[in-house]
């Protein structure tokens, strides 16, 4: 058990009392100021979160994605497939949760579409991605893979939207999981390759062609935790923005900081040479820092439309309890389809031939044996 030392004490006080003169400093220099928040007024909205679960077995990796939006009704997608044990497999499958989070936001039929996450994130490349593609050149004739594979992806967007509308959304709709990728794989192969590099780079793919669509809409990304440096190098923005608001209200006041985000997008190869089928992408997003009550949490917002008074009255409408409730009903929902969708995968392990018990043996069998 840990115990408390002067020492200890003495360091985080040191720390915390150097931080706190930086932002008294940092936010002295700063002429912007909050705009306080307007009255609420109706709109309609969708809110999109998602789960994900994987069970690593000796011969397999099984995982599930689910993908939720909740607006004037409950729209909800799962998906269960499989992957060979590979590098940046918890990646892979954030990614493959996050393409159904933007496939079902682009289908949503509301006003506006909220997605629970950073869009300045959703630019950040995949560790497991590398934009040198002169390998797989090589071995595949990549450009015209890759256009006729955009051309279906459009297609199955089709087949999602009349799943969903038939409330039975409940398949593999990552075009690198099935058949079809295998059959244009050989169609377009030059010499020996690996399956996986080719898939890895199908998979972004598939994530950013998602984002493109999703960003057709009037989409609102809200990001809860973050730890950006608009302001200054060393100080969180949230620091500079709390202390800004107490030497501008003397409280944390309701309200909203516009700005316009420091960032430089680096669009992967690909995207640049198939320009026609990512457009939305190369448009600039704004961003405002918000709080939705009176001493409520400050949340980050991020979108391609504008961010002014008429957005943050439609938002403030939203919201309950210093959030908005459509991301809350999201979450809630998407919480229940990850504990049905891990009894789902523990009933195909169970129902499956014994023979194939030596490929799906958990390291966890030791532990709860």
């Amino acid at each position: 058990m840990w115990l408390l030392s002067d020492e200890i004490m003495e360091r985080i006080s040191k720390d915390l009392s150097e931080l706190y003169e930086r932002a008294e400093k940092v936010a002295e220099r700063i002429d912007r100021k909050w705009k306080e928040m307007p009255e609420g007024s109706e709109c309609s909205a969708c809110g999109v979160d998602g789960s994900r679960g994987i069970e690593r077995l000796s011969g397999i990796l099984l995982y599930f994605v689910t993908a939720v939006g909740v607006g004037n009704e409950i729209r909800e997608m799962s998906e269960i497939t499989m992957l060979k044990p590979h590098t940046n497999i918890e990646e892979r499958v954030r990614l493959h949760m996050h393409t159904s989070e933007f496939r079902i936001g682009s289908l949503a039929e509301e006003e506006l579409v909220l997605i629970d996450g950073s869009l300045r994130g959703a630019f950040v490349r995949p560790a497991a991605y590398t934009d040198d593609p002169e390998k797989l050149k090589q071995q595949y004739e990549l450009e015209n893979l890759v256009e006729d594979f955009l051309t279906v992806l459009d297609r199955q967007f089709e087949i999602l939207e009349r799943d969903l509308k038939e409330g039975r959304a409940k398949r593999n709709y990552l075009l690198t999981r099935e058949r079809v990728f295998r059959q244009m794989e050989e169609g377009y192969r030059k010499a020996k390759g690996s399956l996986e590099d080719l898939m890895i780079l199908f998979e972004y793919i598939e994530y950013l062609h998602a984002l493109n669509r999703l960003l057709e809409r009037d989409a609102i990304f809200v990001a809860k935790t973050f730890y950006t440096h608009e302001f200054d190098e060393e100080v969180s923005d949230t620091a500079v923005l709390q202390m800004i608001a107490m030497k501008q209200f003397g409280s944390e006041k309701a309200g909203y900081f516009e700005f316009r985000p420091s960032i430089a997008k680096t669009l992967p190869w690909f995207v640049r040479e198939f320009r026609s089928f990512f457009k939305n992408l190369f448009r600039d997003f704004n961003s405002a820092f918000v709080r939705f009550e009176e001493g409520g949490n400050i949340y980050l917002l991020e979108s391609q439309r504008r961010i002014d008074e008429e957005l943050m009255s439609k938002l403030k409408g939203l919201e309950i309890q210093g959030y908005l409730l459509p991301l809350i009903h999201a979450h809630r929902q998407a919480k229940i389809r990850r504990d049905e969708m891990r009894r789902t995968i523990d009933s195909i392990i169970a129902s499956l031939d014994t023979k194939y018990d030596f490929l799906l043996k958990s390291g966890r069998d030791v532990l709860e044996g």
